[in-house]
């Protein structure tokens, strides 16, 4: 190899890793500290893998319920072949008192790569992959909490009724109206609601306070879709998800018929 041969190949080489650097601050500054809604359901490990369409690449054994909401960025790195993400599943709330925007982190870290087929040559490049994994667009916000869903769950949400009443547990909701504000929603009747466990953490501490839900209750009764409202923490909200995935209604009805209705319940971890 002549010496000019391999001062150019050098060059472009330092080239190409100033670039790579350039491209991996700009990601940084856009995504790092962000809260990404994920588009498919979280695996069950800790490390998620996809290629660059967005398809998972993780073997996942088959589940009767998937998990969805949002991830937070902490760190970003970026090679040739993989975009390298690590951060938390993480969820929000707005706080009452202040009016402010709280984010909760769960569980430990979390690894993300993404497999390229390409090195990335622009952030347009880069914005188009994030965009394949995360909902970036102005509905994000509906995605990020965090929501178990029945992974035979293909309720139409046209089909869907919401039972408006104050977030109290079902046994006690009376009539409300539905979407057609002409024909009443008569409200599921809980028949089973066994208390979720007590966090250990939460139980040491003597940690206490409500969970708020919103559920969605099938036309057989059964509980196909559970989004968290608004946490409590020290594991009680994972707790109160797992919990009210084994209650069961008698399904609400109109006009004599069974109807899917989505309803707010609040569960509450309480020491005697």
């Amino acid at each position: 190899m002549t010496r000019n041969v391999f001062i150019c190949l050098l060059s472009l080489f330092l080239v190409r890793a100033a670039h790579a650097d350039t491209l991996k601050d700009a990601l940084n500054h856009k995504y790092k500290n962000q809260l990404l809604a994920q588009r498919s359901p979280f695996s069950t490990g800790r490390d998620q893998k996809f290629d660059s369409a967005g398809h998972p690449l993780s073997t996942e054994k088959s589940s009767d319920w998937l998990l969805y909401g949002g991830f937070y960025v902490e760190k970003i790195n970026l090679s040739s072949d993989t975009l390298r993400l690590e951060g938390h599943r993480a969820t929000y709330y707005d706080e009452k008192m202040s009016g402010k925007r709280i984010m909760m982190p769960f569980e430990k870290s979390r690894h993300m790569e993404i497999h390229l087929d390409h090195p990335l040559n622009s952030m347009d490049d880069a914005d188009a992959i994030m965009e394949r994994i995360f909902f970036l667009g102005p509905d994000a916000v509906d995605h990020i909490k965090a929501e178990l869903r029945r992974a035979d769950d293909n309720i139409p949400d046209a089909e869907i009724y919401r039972v408006s009443q104050p977030a109290v547990k079902p046994a006690s909701a009376d009539a409300a109206v539905s979407n057609d504000s002409d024909v009443k929603v008569l409200p599921p009747r809980a028949t089973y609601t066994p208390e979720p466990d007590y966090s250990a953490v939460a139980q040491h501490a003597k940690y206490q306070g409500t969970v708020l839900l919103t559920i969605l209750i099938d036309k057989a009764g059964k509980v196909s879709r559970i989004r968290l409202e608004r946490p409590l923490g020290m594991g009680l909200d994972e707790n109160a998800m797992e919990g009210v995935q084994r209650w069961r209604f008698n399904p609400a009805t109109r006009n004599g018929e069974p109807v899917a209705v989505v309803m707010n319940i609040e569960v509450s971890f309480n020491l005697y």
